[in-house]
């Protein structure tokens, strides 16, 4: 059974619990200690560890209850999404379960108030809006996980996500885009007019040149944001790229971006990446007349009005005088 004690020396009350699983063939141990200042605090505690010993003993609760068991094999769960993603959920959990208060150490005792405190501290550190989502939607991630489980109330259902400032976005005309090919090399100069004339993502166009690109196809099929396919079309600027080494060669996003960046920076223009080509590729196309619905399809938005929203001011300036041809009937 549990125990509960004051220590004299510390000043503080102990809680102590040990209980033997009987029905696993291990005979494993659920057991522990834990201080705290308060006797409050150490009294709620002491009862609660009562109640996990019945559970442990019966068979009904397993490891899986400790967060950190639950992080695990929600880490294996992740295995269905990309490298990168695996990657953030993990640092983000990981930092998560360190800012737990140190009596917090199983999924029943998780709440919006523990996800919010994290959010605070984020937040104090001076991070974006846009970063604490990021952190909030792998938090979220995780409890809905934990909840369908082990079948528990989503405690992050409540929390919000903040506010967020719309990214600045870095747009070029074609003066630009000529001053930058012609300040790049012929290995960057591909790459360049690929992504232009294509509007992949730079982790998109990383993948496909890793996977391997025929030099004669005349499409290309990629994987973009949520695992949606999309087929995009290659032009004949495209297409002649594909007739040459360089943009079969294998590249890492950041290598894309400084290779990009250095260019930039050669051509005497402010910096840019490799979704400045994007943008390129959808202001070009919705400023030759092709309908909204196509570029968004070939974005691979998943709604019309995530393009709308990304380019309102081209669609302003694209209707700013459409009304004069009326005039032909005066």
């Amino acid at each position: 059974m549990a125990s509960i004690s004051y220590v004299k020396s510390l000043g503080r009350w102990r809680v102590r619990w040990k209980a033997t699983n009987r029905q696993a063939t291990t005979n494993r141990v659920f057991s522990g200690s834990r201080v705290f200042f308060e006797k409050a605090q150490a009294v709620g505690f002491f009862a609660e560890m009562e109640a996990q010993e019945r559970l442990w003993r019966s068979g009904a609760v397993s490891t899986l209850d400790s967060v950190d068991q639950a992080a695990a094999d929600y880490a294996i769960y992740c295995r269905r999404h990309t490298t990168r993603t695996q990657g953030h959920y993990q640092m983000v959990l990981a930092r998560f379960r360190a800012s737990l208060p140190g009596n917090v150490r199983r999924i029943q005792q998780l709440d919006a108030a523990c996800i919010e405190e994290y959010l605070y501290r984020l937040r104090d550190a001076g991070l974006s809006n846009r970063t604490l989502n990021a952190h909030l939607t792998a938090i979220k991630g995780f409890c809905r996980w934990v909840a369908r489980r082990h079948r528990l109330p989503n405690v992050a259902a409540e929390v919000a996500m903040a506010a967020e400032e719309p990214p600045v976005a870095r747009f070029i005309g074609r003066d630009e885009y000529a001053a930058l090919l012609a300040a790049a090399g012929d290995q960057a100069r591909d790459r360049i007019v690929f992504l232009a004339h294509t509007g992949l993502r730079a982790s998109e166009f990383c993948r496909l040149v890793a996977a391997g690109i025929r030099p004669d196809q005349t499409a290309v099929t990629v994987v973009g944001k949520g695992r949606k396919r999309r087929t995009v079309p290659l032009n004949r600027a495209a297409r002649e790229t594909l007739g040459r080494p360089h943009i079969h060669r294998t590249i890492g996003r950041n290598p894309l971006y400084q290779q990009i960046s250095r260019v930039a920076k050669r051509a005497h223009i402010p910096p840019l990446g490799p979704h400045a080509l994007r943008h390129y590729f959808a202001t070009q196309l919705l400023l030759a007349g092709v309908p909204i619905i196509k570029v968004s399809r070939l974005l691979g938005h998943s709604s019309v009005k995530t393009t709308e929203r990304h380019y309102a001011h081209i669609l302003d300036a694209d209707v700013a005088r459409v009304t004069d041809v009326l005039d032909l009937d005066l």
